[in-house]
């Protein structure tokens, strides 16, 4: 059964086609995680991370760790970083940058533009697609017109977006966004209210989300959905 499941901040955890995912995970540091690391105990098959900065990079080391036939996804330069300082075997490294789908055992896989900052690559999304679902990880990324290229190309049912201002896209953006991306099913929001810096009310996205025609889905750290 597909499955997506907010940790707090940007980390999410997927269950899709048999495989267990986790997207930008920070679980140490995230005040909101609903799970400890040791929950991550050799059962992950994909650690995919949207860029460097210490709140979605995170874990990933320590994860590669304590899950020894794990894959990492993220760009090259990122994935090079890591192989480099942290002796992560490039076997277990999918090679990639902003383009098109990779196959990772039947779940398609791809990175895309976002705007933003990191220190060892350009920051990027992700999507993620498989049984006749698929995902949008904004990442950390300010709103770009490009959004609607990613729409139109990948067509998401669900996108996750950062509405925590600041550093990334507010409520209103963020809904800008949902605008462009035209998500079959939900747009849920996340990177808010981990820390003051990014608190906001997220019913504020939900609702400028409705005036635009599209449903939004306010989880709770912990919570889940099937897809």
């Amino acid at each position: 059964m597909a499955q997506l499941r907010w940790l707090g901040h940007a980390a999410v955890e997927l269950y899709l086609n048999g495989k267990h995912i986790i997207i930008d995970p920070m679980i140490k540091d995230n005040p909101l995680s609903p799970v400890k690391l040791s929950y991550f105990d050799n059962n992950l098959d994909l650690i995919i991370v949207t860029h460097d900065h210490y709140d979605h990079l995170g874990d990933t080391v320590e994860l590669m760790k304590m899950n020894p036939k794990a894959y990492l996804y993220a760009t090259y330069d990122l994935e090079n970083y890591l192989a480099t300082q942290f002796a992560i075997s490039w076997d277990r490294i999918i090679p990639a940058n902003v383009g098109g789908y990779v196959d990772f055992n039947g779940i398609n896989l791809a990175l895309t533009k976002a705007v933003h900052s990191s220190e060892h690559s350009d920051p990027t999304g992700t999507i993620i697609s498989s049984e006749g679902v698929t995902i949008y990880h904004a990442g950390d990324t300010g709103l770009f017109e490009d959004m609607k290229l990613i729409g139109d190309l990948f067509k998401p049912d669900y996108v996750l977006l950062p509405i925590g201002g600041r550093f990334t896209m507010d409520p209103y953006q963020a809904s800008i966004a949902v605008e462009m991306l035209k998500p079959k099913k939900y747009a849920i929001p996340i990177h808010y209210n981990t820390w003051d810096l990014i608190k906001v009310d997220p019913n504020v996205f939900s609702t400028e989300v409705t005036k635009r025609g599209y449903r939004a889905l306010i989880l709770q750290p912990g919570q889940s959905v099937e897809l």
